[in-house]
């Protein structure tokens, strides 16, 4: 049996607009969301950790940082710039080390830290 709050997860991964709604609710749930969304993570697509980091972010709460720091190694360039940015944001404590390393990695590919605009 599928919980509310793994419904909504599931929706962040659709562009078409329930996206938006399941967002809006997880925000509105707070850190109470956090255990399932980060159980959730690895089965969500780009767009889906997205948003996630979205929710992670304006929720506030630093105690997601473990799994920002894990993003850092996706294979989804966005998705390791906004995890960056977000650790950043939100003043996560032993980001920094990860970042560099993330950093490092991204020299190593010879790809851009962050997408250029």
């Amino acid at each position: 049996m599928t919980t509310h709050i793994e419904r909504l997860i599931q929706q962040l991964d659709d562009s078409t607009g329930p996206s938006y709604d399941a967002r809006a609710e997880l925000i509105d749930m707070g850190a109470d969301a956090f255990p399932a969304l980060i159980d959730g993570l690895p089965s969500l697509g780009g767009f889906g950790q997205l948003t996630a980091i979205e929710v992670f972010e304006e929720v506030g709460d630093p105690r997601c940082g473990p799994t920002l720091i894990g993003l850092l190694n996706s294979d989804n360039p966005t998705v390791r710039e906004w995890a960056a940015t977000a650790l950043a944001s939100l003043d996560v404590e032993g980001a920094v080390e990860p970042l560099r390393r993330a950093y490092r990695a991204c020299l190593e590919r010879a790809t851009w830290p962050i997408t250029p605009r």
